[in-house]
């Protein structure tokens, strides 16, 4: 078990232990008061479920808010905000437009670039939405204590919202700033790299060059680093995509192999996304029985990995998995369910690389399966036509 592993429970344990916590030993005993459940506007358990769902989207609308305030104080500029799925994205225009999209975070992602590679300062971007929610304790504070003076048992309610909504909040703030990488991306894992000068430089690089290759434009040469960790693997994650979309797999192949050598330093999901690349683009380079000797070699968990379709490279792997090693046309139509939600959750500096590397990967089980119907996946790129 890696290290990123225990934090990721240790955290989960917290904020499982302040939520029942604050359940049954705060808010239980007010609701088991007849003469307070008569004064409520709504039955007990309502009222809680009403007041989470405040609570997290309240939070939720505070964290993200934050990030762009801190952005703008840190002279980056807002590219996309995303806040519970909601999405505005700027478009070539220069204006926003909304939408609906995935999201690498706990309640959203706000994408930005800097306006200076060397002056701008990631910093404000973490400590911003903190501040936006000290208010809102001090506003959940103000309505307990309204709740909690007063003799009247129907104002019972402020005090069960306003602690609701005070408890959501903290856990929410404390899986966010929790100073290690969880499952998804907090700002936490940030606040010990931003102390290092080289490292906020290299952070707005990576920016820069993701930006560049959402667009379509050449990002010049990138820096690959032979020590990865957590950090240092999304700079070599720009290279690597880079050279997937200029077709050169050898060097792709060559920088994903630094994450695998480097298996005890990154997270679990890191490790086993960089085997899953390997496998994907050995079952579509490689002779076929080399690449299938070397799938049968993997461990379980890599498999498991492979089989849950959470990233490009699991899907394109149980693809070609599925087509050419099991031959099993069921299965290969279930990774194809996942294929364009993998694709888009990929990231606009990703994308273009793994959707064609994805027609790829069918192609190959279409010129060994001719009988196999593929049509339904026209979008991409494979339609009657092309069969």
């Amino acid at each position: 078990m890696k290290k990123n592993d225990v934090m990721g429970y240790i955290v989960y344990a917290l904020m499982l232990g302040g939520a029942v916590g604050v359940g049954f030993g705060v808010i239980r005993p007010i609701l088991n008061d007849t003469n307070v459940a008569k004064e409520l506007p709504m039955p007990g358990i309502l009222l809680i479920l009403l007041s989470v769902l405040v609570g997290a989207v309240l939070s939720a609308v505070i964290l993200e808010l934050g990030h762009v305030l801190g952005a703008k104080i840190g002279g980056y500029k807002i590219t996309s905000w995303n806040c519970l799925g909601l999405c505005w994205k700027r478009g070539k225009d220069n204006k926003f437009k909304f939408g609906f999209g995935g999201f690498d975070g706990l309640t959203g992602e706000t994408k930005v670039v800097p306006n200076d590679v060397e002056k701008s300062n990631p910093r404000p971007m973490i400590f911003m939405p903190l501040v936006l929610f000290l208010i809102e304790v001090i506003l959940c504070v103000v309505l307990m204590v309204l709740g909690q003076n007063s003799t009247a048992h129907g104002m019972k309610t402020l005090y069960i919202v306003g602690l609701v909504v005070l408890t959501v909040g903290l856990l929410i703030f404390v899986y966010d700033i929790f100073p290690a990488a969880l499952d998804s991306k907090n700002d936490g894992a940030y606040i010990l790299i931003f102390n290092n000068k080289t490292n906020v430089q290299a952070f707005n690089q990576i920016l820069m060059a993701e930006d560049k290759m959402a667009h379509g434009e050449d990002i010049g040469e990138t820096q690959v680093y032979e020590s990865v960790t957590d950090f240092t693997v999304k700079l070599n994650d720009v290279a690597l995509y880079k050279a997937l979309q200029d077709k050169n797999y050898d060097e792709a192949l060559r920088i994903n192999e630094f994450t695998i050598k480097c298996k005890n330093t990154v997270n679990s999901k890191t490790y086993l996304n960089a085997v899953a690349q390997k496998m994907a683009l050995h079952l579509y380079l490689n002779p076929f029985e080399e690449a299938k000797e070397e799938y049968i070699g993997l461990k379980l968990e890599e498999k498991k990995f492979i089989a849950n379709l959470s990233t490009g490279p699991a899907v394109r792997a149980y693809i070609l998995i599925s087509g050419l090693v099991e031959e099993s046309e069921g299965e290969t139509k279930l990774a194809m369910d996942k294929a364009e939600s993998a694709i888009k959750t990929s990231g606009e500096d990703k994308r273009a690389a793994e959707e064609y590397l994805m027609k790829e990967a069918l192609k190959k089980i279409v010129a060994k399966h001719e009988d196999w119907d593929f049509s339904e996946y026209g979008n991409l790129g494979l339609g009657e036509e092309e069969k």
